[in-house]
């Protein structure tokens, strides 16, 4: 793997994303990521890391991972606060509510406490759901919609290396690929 190569694959990339190109470096990348890149958003610019993987992947599946990434970073970097925001507001409105309604006003601590956890884990897994959506959508206005076709295809190959709780919530979290397709062709 040359990093100047892909640095440069990459920059082409956000060039027709019309975003900044991040950053580009080797490093460690979750088996359960199929296209071998993982993206960093950072303050001053989203760092991409490519693992090992990504050598053994077709030029247009590397293609198709690095634009990905970026479109995630940058949708990440768009709406990150919202879950946050949105289980915020759930509190605070579900607090209130119970200050007037419960005796004695204690109880309403073990409430919001249980609530925002609750709460955020909630908006952000229907947030992701929108950033999936909105993922395919960029990827197929600006490449094709061949090219989220062949990340649905990628990951699917590899969804057996995903486990545990982190399966359960990307279960939860990410519309299903036949979702996802049907929405592709309905675009």
């Amino acid at each position: 793997m040359i990093v100047d190569d892909i640095g440069s694959r990459t920059r082409e990339l956000a060039t027709r994303l019309g975003i900044q190109p991040p950053r580009v470096e080797e490093g460690p990348v979750p088996a359960w990521i199929a296209e071998g890149v993982r993206a960093v958003p950072q303050p001053e610019q989203t760092l991409l890391v490519v693992g090992p993987v990504f050598d053994g992947l077709a030029p247009a599946e590397q293609d198709a991972g690095l634009a990905s990434a970026m479109v995630v970073a940058e949708l990440y970097r768009r709406g990150k606060w919202k879950p946050l925001a949105a289980a915020a507001v759930l509190t605070v409105a579900v607090g209130v509510l119970a200050f007037l309604l419960i005796s004695p006003a204690w109880l309403v601590i073990p409430i919001v406490v249980v609530l925002f956890p609750i709460g955020f884990v909630v908006a952000q897994a229907l947030w992701l759901r929108g950033v999936a959506y909105g993922h395919d959508r960029r990827l197929a206005e600006v490449f094709g919609r061949d090219t989220p076709e062949l990340l649905l295809e990628l990951n699917a190959r590899n969804e057996h290396e995903i486990r545990g709780v982190l399966r359960a919530y990307l279960a939860v979290s990410n519309p299903a690929r036949s979702s996802r397709s049907k929405r592709l062709r309905s675009a």
